[in-house]
């Protein structure tokens, strides 16, 4: 279910070439978090004010100065993943028709050096956890595979890519993109094994995107986000072991969505106490 003021901007959305992948249950449930995404982010992305917000509710890239609204739809997409650089199977070869790593959105901006620069965002509302990874729950995988899994850190399958699943049986350009960038990955990890298995799966390939588009040069920087509901601490765990891994790069952080609503109602006051009784339960 859709905020009644953006019903056709989406319509316009899904008529473009940036349409998006409508969920099962986004069309009929406003708990969808697809929907949650929508309903929370067209608003912002399509008023005359988008910039005002983003900078006054403190969430956006150090460097941000503007939306690009020349980049993308209007400065903006759904379900990013940048299918015209390796085709069909997107930057980390791992995209398909029903799946694939993807930024819930994307956000071209300029920095305050007048560089384009993108800002890619995942979207939480009720999640316990970010998606973990699926060669290690398989059902194909081998005795002697999943024990690379719980045994092999980064080093170890940066020596032999094979003892990753997803790189022998599917050739996701994983750890051939984490040759060149893993030193990203530099931090404290207290765990054994690939700390890629769990929960920062998710995140790790959400920054492998960002890093990959940064290091090719499309982008002169690009900063990997996560907007959780300001309820939900189930994912602060997963995210805090993530900044430690990556030694509190700035490249990635994580804000809440009342950020964006507390700060947007004085510029769209409708849609924000709509937002805030729908998703917040403030009336």
């Amino acid at each position: 279910m859709l905020y009644d003021g953006i019903k056709e901007t989406v319509k316009d959305i899904q008529a473009s070439k940036f349409a998006y992948k409508a969920h099962l249950a986004a069309s009929v449930h406003v708990a969808s978090s697809q929907t949650a995404c929508i309903n929370l982010f067209v608003p912002i992305l399509e008023s005359e004010y988008a910039d005002q917000i983003l900078i006054g509710a403190g969430v956006v890239p150090k460097d941000f100065d503007h939306i690009d609204r020349n980049q993308l739809r209007k400065g903006y997409c759904f379900e990013y993943w940048e299918s015209t650089l390796e085709g069909a199977k997107g930057l980390l070869g791992d995209h398909s028709p029903h799946a694939g790593t993807d930024s819930d959105v994307a956000i071209a901006y300029c920095n305050k050096n007048d560089k384009l620069c993108l800002w890619l965002i995942e979207h939480k509302l009720t999640e316990q956890e970010f998606t973990t990874c699926g060669g290690y729950r398989s059902k194909a995988i081998s005795h002697s595979e999943k024990t690379y899994c719980i045994s092999c850190g980064i080093e170890e399958i940066l020596g032999n890519h094979d003892k990753c699943y997803y790189h022998k049986h599917c050739g996701y350009f994983y750890w051939n993109i984490m040759d060149a960038l893993s030193s990203f990955f530099c931090g404290k990890f207290e765990g054994k094994g690939c700390p890629f298995r769990g929960g920062m799966n998710q995140l790790w390939r959400n920054q492998m995107l960002a890093l990959d588009l940064e290091n090719r040069g499309v982008f002169e920087e690009v900063y990997f986000s996560v907007v959780s509901h300001p309820d939900n601490s189930f994912l602060d765990k997963t995210m805090n072991e993530y900044r430690a891994l990556t030694n509190n790069s700035p490249k990635f952080y994580d804000f809440k969505s009342n950020a964006l609503v507390d700060v947007a109602i004085d510029y769209l006051p409708d849609w924000s106490n709509w937002y805030k009784k729908v998703y917040l339960g403030i009336d």
